[in-house]
C-alpha cells in the first residue's frame, strides 16, 4: 500500500491512518428570504470571507440609500444655524433698546426665548444627524445578512438549493475544510502515554505519493475500549498548497520505537 520512500521511517513506530476534512459546515441562512444569486459551484475551492450567496436584497439596498442620503445631508443644520444667529442678532437689538426703554420686558423675555429654542431645534436636528448615521450602520448590517460568507477555507462539497428558492429552516449548501486536515487514528493500548497532545508526526500519505508531511496531536482519548483494547487520536495537518486531499488512507510515523507487544496490523481506521 505504501512505496519504499515511505517505510525508510520503519525504525520509528508506525500507525495506519486516514486524512479527512478538518470540518463539514452546512451553511444556512440567517434571515427567511429567498435566493438571489449563487457565486460558487459544487467542487470549488474557497477561501474565508468569500462571498458564496447573494439573498434577495432589494429593499436592503434602497434601505442603505435612504439612510446614506439622510446621512450625509447638512441642510436641516445649517438651516438651523442660520436661524440661531439670527436670533442672536434679533435679541441683542432689543437688549440694546430695551436698555435705552425703548422696548419693554416682554419684548425682551420674548427675544431671549427665540434664541433658546433655536439653540434646541440646532441640538435637535445634529441627534437627527447622528440617529441617521446609526440608521445607516443598521441598514448595512441589514444588507451584509443577505450575503451569505465562507468561514473557512475549502470546497463546495454540496448544494441543496437554488436561486429563487426560499431558505427557510434550511440548509443552503455544505462545505469542507481543506486547511487544516484532519489525522485519525485508532492506536493500540500500548501506545497510550506515548502519544501525547502537541506531539508532532511525519505523514505518509497515498496521494501525494512519496511525499512527508507534518502533523500535530490535537486529540489523544483518555478512555480505551476495552473491546478492542485501542483508543483514537486525532492531528491536525496544515495544508495551505492544497497538495493534499481528504479521504486517503496514510501512515502515522511516530519518533519513537515500536512498543513491545503491539498488534499493529489490525487496527486501522475503518
Amino acid at each position: 500500500m505504501f512505496s519504499s520512500f515511505q517505510l525508510m521511517a520503519a525504525k520509528n513506530a508506525q500507525l495506519d491512518c486516514l486524512v479527512k476534512p478538518g470540518m463539514y459546515i452546512e451553511l444556512s441562512s440567517p434571515v427567511n428570504t429567498t435566493i438571489k444569486k449563487m457565486l460558487v459551484n459544487i467542487g470549488d475551492s474557497i477561501t474565508k470571507g468569500q462571498h458564496l450567496v447573494t439573498l434577495e436584497n432589494s429593499v436592503e439596498i434602497a434601505k442603505v440609500e435612504l439612510h446614506k442620503r439622510q446621512a450625509l445631508s447638512w441642510s436641516e443644520i445649517e438651516n438651523r444655524r442660520v436661524q440661531l444667529k439670527y436670533s442672536k442678532r434679533s435679541l441683542k437689538r432689543i437688549e440694546d433698546l430695551y436698555k435705552k426703554n425703548s422696548v419693554s420686558l416682554f419684548e425682551k423675555d420674548k427675544a431671549d426665548t427665540e434664541v433658546s429654542l433655536a439653540e434646541i431645534e440646532l441640538i435637535k436636528a445634529k441627534e437627527k444627524k447622528n440617529l441617521a448615521r446609526l440608521g445607516l450602520e443598521q441598514a448595512k448590517t441589514e444588507l451584509a445578512l443577505r450575503t451569505i460568507k465562507s468561514p473557512i477555507n475549502g470546497i463546495v462539497v454540496d448544494s441543496y438549493a437554488q436561486v429563487g428558492e426560499s431558505v427557510a429552516d434550511r440548509p443552503i449548501m455544505k462545505l469542507a475544510q481543506i486547511d487544516p486536515l484532519r489525522v485519525e487514528l485508532i492506536a493500540p493500548t500500548e501506545y497510550f502515554g506515548l502519544i501525547k497532545k502537541g506531539m508532532k508526526v511525519e505523514i505518509y500519505p497515498e496521494r501525494p505519493a512519496n511525499k512527508v508531511f507534518k502533523a500535530t496531536v490535537t486529540v489523544v482519548d483518555q478512555l480505551i475500549d476495552p473491546a478492542s483494547g485501542s483508543f483514537t487520536v486525532r492531528m491536525s495537518l496544515p495544508n495551505a498548497d492544497e497538495q493534499l486531499v481528504g479521504g486517503v488512507n496514510c501512515l502515522a510515523s511516530f519518533n519513537f520505537a515500536t512498543p513491545k507487544s503491539t498488534r499493529q496490523d489490525i487496527y486501522s481506521v475503518r
